[in-house]
């Protein structure tokens, strides 16, 4: 039976997947950290001739007090699939060579990809803005077959993302003060009501963290782990509640043919976001400005939503 690893460190982590994955390795391989995220740790793997990356869940099962129990490996299993259907499309990915799924205890799932060459970013200009957008516009054009729908689900379809913000807005306004968020999630569900636009492939994290850039061009898309369908409006939401929709990046998308909906949709998704980002800073790393940035998202969607 599969049980939740708590993973002691990244040292140990390296030497267990050295064992796990044995001749999967190219020969003479050294598996070192690198680097290492909330959910998931990036190991470097060297050999003579090979720059690969892989990359581990720190827990197999973990528990969340607002999302419930997250099975890591489920969610390996469909970045795979985002991968491949992404990929077919023409999205910069870096090279996925294998993939498992943990099913027994003391295992870990894992994916071995190609380390992509990149330049060291800390903020993204106008230049890399505009690619990003053009790429948002590509992965939002993707065509899906029924059975990828079904693999990738549709956890941000309006309906969903009614319950799920109604959801974190109430865990975060239980650990600190959140003036009128009830006002602002009643307002948001009743935009949403509204939206029955159809289900479009989305990745719902392109934070710079998440992205490889070489020579003004994206090179890669990384960490496909929020992948899923639903309605374009969330993912832009969500880049809304990154500060990165605006300028250089909407002009992009809208000469590739996409329009942005009314600011009350995409303020009723970044609700959602906000409140992810305050409960990270509380319930995950401590963080006042998480805290901080969440709750001055969520009184910014109030001011959009209840005039």
């Amino acid at each position: 039976m599969l049980h939740s690893i708590e993973v002691p460190d990244e040292a140990a982590l390296a030497e267990r997947l050295v064992v796990q994955l044995g001749d999967r390795l190219p020969p003479g391989s050294v598996v070192s950290p690198w680097k290492r995220g909330a959910d998931y740790s990036a190991l470097r793997v060297r050999s003579s001739d090979r720059r690969l990356v892989l990359r581990v869940p720190l827990r197999e099962l973990a528990p969340s007090a607002y999302d419930g129990t997250v099975d890591f490996g489920a969610l390996l299993e469909r970045e795979v699939t985002a991968h491949r259907v992404l990929s077919g499309a023409g999205v910069p990915m870096a090279p996925l060579l294998d993939w498992h799924r943990a099913r027994e205890a003391g295992t870990h799932s894992w994916m071995l990809l190609e380390e992509v060459e990149h330049d060291q970013l800390t903020d993204l200009g106008e230049r890399e803005l505009a690619r990003l957008g053009e790429v948002l516009a590509l992965i939002h054009r993707v065509e899906l077959t029924e059975a990828d729908t079904a693999v990738l689900g549709a956890d941000c379809s309006a309906s969903a993302l009614a319950d799920r913000l109604a959801v974190r807005v109430a865990a975060f306004a239980d650990r600190v003060d959140v003036p009128g968020h009830e006002d602002v999630v009643e307002a948001a569900r009743v935009v949403l009501k509204g939206r029955s636009g159809g289900h479009r492939l989305l990745h719902m994290d392109l934070r710079p963290d998440n992205l490889c850039f070489r020579d003004g061009r994206v090179a890669a898309v990384l960490d496909l782990s929020n992948c899923t369908t639903g309605d374009v409006a969330a993912e832009l939401g969500r880049m809304r509640a990154y500060g990165l929709l605006d300028g250089a990046l909407v002009d992009a998308y809208a000469a590739a043919g996409h329009e942005l909906p009314d600011e009350s949709v995409i303020a009723a998704y970044a609700t959602d976001t906000f409140a992810l980002l305050g409960l990270l800073g509380t319930d995950e790393f401590a963080d006042q400005e998480l805290v901080d940035r969440g709750l001055d998202g969520l009184a910014r969607c109030r001011a959009v939503l209840c005039p």
